[in-house]
């Protein structure tokens, strides 16, 4: 009898510890737009144990060659959480670019993200499921993804972030090598037709309504060695400059690495976390 109260102590302590932490649950979407269950984590706060309150959604999107582990595993993304009332959703995307391929079936990563994960995150975890409940940002590939969703679904977004976005794909098909110029080709299409121009962040930018766009946050390190990419991104916020949307931009110490978007991350979130004196 002893034994048997004392495994209960120890199940409620357990469980105890485990609703006063954020948690990381792995989870799995089915994706029509990929014809295949696609994985993510999502990342929950404390609170959401311990009220019914709908939380801030960040979707978090990985980098080529990364997959929906990378921002839990290899930054201090979950202790960084502990401050803050955020719901973190980290993607599975391949290396499909976030777009559409014009070319292959069934590789449609642009409607996965946001016709299906989306839908199915909201439905099943309280999340505000309104424009101003959702943030999207990434790293690399993802960071050029997350201002690509920006841009293309302005009423969907509240905000999105870039960490060293690869806004420099062009540049990449023209001097790069190995497998990803084949992912580049597959998303993208043949060069300058209309489906690339749909995806270039540049032609988004010459073409979106000022109106009511959501706010940028734009990072790179001063040492980045990919191809182009520090200069892209220059450019890109010139752009933004000249057409009057609201951003702001960072150009940091750091390079292509973890080290530098693990910096990155606490410094987003602590930015998201003053969201009410963000300027629209």
């Amino acid at each position: 009898m002893k034994l048997k109260k004392f495994i209960l102590v120890i199940f409620i302590i357990a469980n105890q510890i485990l609703i006063s932490q954020v948690k990381v649950v792995l989870d799995s979407v089915y994706s029509p737009s990929l014809n295949s269950f696609k994985h993510f984590h999502i990342v929950l706060p404390e609170n959401y144990f311990k009220t019914e309150e709908r939380f801030i959604a960040i979707y978090l999107l990985h980098g080529y060659g990364g997959s929906h582990q990378d921002w839990v595993n290899k930054t201090s993304l979950v202790k960084y959480l502990k401050d803050y009332n955020f719901i973190i959703i980290t993607p599975e995307a391949d290396n499909g670019w976030y777009t559409n391929s014009p070319t292959l079936k069934n590789k449609n990563y642009e409607d996965y993200i946001i016709k299906d994960l989306i839908p199915y995150v909201e439905k099943k975890y309280r999340v505000i499921s309104t424009r101003h409940g959702r943030i999207i940002a990434g790293l690399s590939m993802g960071g050029y993804g997350a201002i690509k969703f920006a841009l293309k679904y302005p009423n969907m977004f509240l905000l999105a972030g870039s960490f060293s976005g690869a806004f420099n794909w062009e540049q990449i098909l023209e001097r790069g090598q190995g497998q990803i110029i084949q992912s580049l080709k597959d998303a993208f299409g043949e060069a300058k037709t209309q489906h690339w121009h749909k995806n270039n962040v540049f032609s988004l930018v010459d073409s979106v309504a000022i109106g009511n766009l959501p706010y940028l946050y734009i990072s790179v390190g001063k040492d980045d060695n990919i191809i182009g990419l520090l200069e892209a991104n220059r450019n890109l916020v010139e752009k933004l400059q000249k057409k009057n949307i609201n951003y702001e931009y960072h150009e940091l110490p750091g390079s292509h690495t973890w080290s530098f978007w693990d910096m990155e991350i606490k410094n987003f979130l602590r930015r998201v976390s003053e969201i009410n004196s963000l300027t629209w």
